[in-house]
């Protein structure tokens, strides 16, 4: 879903669309794999570097709600 949206809604590149969805995933495999499929550019890596710090604030940021809001 996350990447018909990119693709259609937001008009965004292949392989930028690619880092954006490993960042959102924390998955460095589909990072690398996004890395050797877009030789030329670094879309993807640039894709990853936006997302990947707010996923990882979010999944703590989460972790600590579910503490606080079922025990």
């Amino acid at each position: 879903m996350g990447g018909l949206l990119g693709r259609f809604l937001f008009k965004i590149d292949c392989n930028t669309l690619t880092g954006v969805l490993s960042g959102a995933c924390t998955n460095p495999p589909a990072l690398a794999y996004a890395g050797e499929q877009d030789k030329n550019s670094e879309n993807s890596a640039v894709g990853y570097a936006t997302v990947y710090p707010l996923s990882m604030f979010l999944r703590v940021l989460a972790a600590q709600l579910m503490i606080l809001f079922f025990l």
